[in-house]
């Protein structure tokens, strides 16, 4: 009895010295743990404070120099209205034919003049709350280039007495304005050195390297008079150097960025146009517009346009009603209809007849005529790599003007894409210019849309050239 008595307490007194011994094993790891810890924070602060920023002052300068223009740019307006379509179309053609005799009097060639396409659409009034049809207005814009202010004085005044044609801008521009811009900003840098060197003499400190330089430099493209204003700007970033700080080892950056843009002959043209008709009984109105729309189609036939290259729109019935002052339901005036139809045509003789047909219809509103180009992809890769090696030459001018040269190609951005896997560029304050990196000149606002270079097509109402573009922002090294 005695024995298992011993036993038994030999086996307590066994376990409570284990669970001690656990005990104190883990006390030690969790002190040992703490020391660790305490180590890689001291090590990962000392780290840090050695790799703290080092300060910097940042300066903002702009140089503006005048060149004499070698070339102006004069903006025409042809306008004319009338109630009977066709007559206006016909009067729109006579007035464009006296318009290029005015400019060849002048020996100005077809090819100096972009034009945009003719838009006919209908004019109303919306007096006292009454929807009234006033009749149509037909408008088709220029831009008439030619080589001196005395010319384009002499043009101006000769087009300005008639009373369709008006001359709304004349801007000076330069052929030869790349040659210009290194020397406007190698005296930008200048200023923008001392600017900074001032700035750190008031702190006590000395200029170290630069960090960054975000730059640009291109033509005054608004220049109203006889010169042209070459205008650059910059952005300089420069080390902060004192007692004890050292220069990071960060290289120094430079930011351009490069717009390049070129007009080529389309290859296809997109031509939009619509039925629209008023009426007070809906079923009627939609049988009517149906069979307009049948013989649109139909005539399209005839001009040998295949089904598969048009596409025509459901249509679209809308209430027409009018509003006093007083907050009402309106009062009720019937209904409009309308119909859409798109076609693209592969020539410009086919496009010119596909127009001279709907402009004689009293119904149907041309609301735009675009050129088109087949080879898209390939013309943008071509401007993708033109930009690309002006916003080289840019930088290449930069460099110069801060006495440095360019070095490696840090990144490149279409101004689209995000830098996600190079972080550190933000940090150096490298901007994403949130725009697109390609595109096409299809505004509707006079000639920035699609505009028509080296002559004025089969009639003169369409354009026959498209404008590409395409833009690129640069970071590269400085050495």
């Amino acid at each position: 009895m005695q024995n298992k008595i011993s036993y038994i307490v030999i086996i307590v007194l066994a376990f409570v010295c284990l669970i001690l011994s656990m005990k104190l094993g883990r006390d030690d790891l969790a002190n040992k743990g703490i020391a660790t810890t305490t180590d890689q924070t001291a090590s990962t602060q000392a780290v840090a404070a050695n790799e703290a920023p080092v300060p910097t002052v940042a300066v903002f300068t702009r140089e503006k120099k005048r060149f004499v223009a070698d070339e102006y740019v004069m903006t025409v307006n042809l306008t004319m209205l009338g109630t009977d379509k066709k007559v206006l179309y016909r009067k729109m053609n006579e007035k464009r034919a006296s318009l290029f005799k005015v400019l060849n009097s002048f020996n100005i060639p077809e090819s100096n003049v972009d034009q945009n396409s003719i838009k006919i659409e209908k004019e109303w009034s919306y007096d006292e709350g009454k929807r009234k049809f006033l009749g149509f207005r037909s408008t088709q814009k220029f831009e008439v280039h030619v080589e001196s202010k005395s010319l384009q004085k002499s043009l101006t005044q000769a087009l300005s007495t008639d009373s369709d044609i008006e001359v709304t801008k004349s801007l000076a521009r330069s052929k030869n304005v790349t040659a210009w811009q290194a020397d406007v900003v190698k005296e930008m840098c200048k200023k923008a050195f001392a600017k900074a060197e001032n700035y750190a003499r008031g702190t006590g400190a000395k200029l170290g390297k630069i960090v960054l330089v975000e730059g640009d430099v291109d033509q005054n493209n608004y220049a109203t008079g006889d010169s042209v204003q070459v205008i650059a700007s910059m952005n300089l970033e420069m080390e902060l150097l004192s007692e004890g700080v050292a220069s990071a080892s960060k290289p120094s950056l430079l930011s351009v960025r490069n717009l390049e843009s070129r007009k080529y002959g389309a290859d296809e043209f997109k031509a939009s146009f619509k039925i629209q008709m008023v009426g007070k009984d809906k079923e009627s109105l939609y049988k009517l517009v149906e069979s307009r729309g049948a013989a649109i189609l139909a005539h399209l036939d005839s001009l040998e346009i295949p089904r598969t290259d048009v596409k025509d729109f459901d249509i679209d019935i809308n209430k027409n009603r009018s509003y006093s002052r007083k907050r009402t339901l309106g009062e009720f005036h019937g209904y409009t209809a309308t119909k859409h139809f798109s076609v693209y045509v592969k020539s410009m003789k086919t496009a010119s007849m596909l127009v001279d047909a709907l402009a004689l219809e009293s119904d149907v509103e041309i609301t735009g005529v675009k050129p088109t180009l087949k080879n898209a992809d390939s013309l943008t890769s071509e401007m993708q790599i033109l930009t690309g090696k002006n916003a080289m030459a840019k930088a290449r001018v930069f460099a110069e003007g801060l006495g440095m040269k360019v070095g490696r190609v840090m990144f490149a951005n279409d101004g689209i894409a995000k830098h996600m896997s190079q972080p550190w560029l933000r940090t150096n304050g490298v901007r994403n210019y949130d725009d697109d990196e390609v595109y096409f000149e299809d505004h509707a606002d006079g000639l920035s849309m699609l505009l028509g270079g080296g002559g004025v097509g089969a009639n003169g109402a369409i354009a026959d050239s498209v404008e590409v573009s395409a833009k690129i922002n640069y970071v590269v090294e400085l050495k």
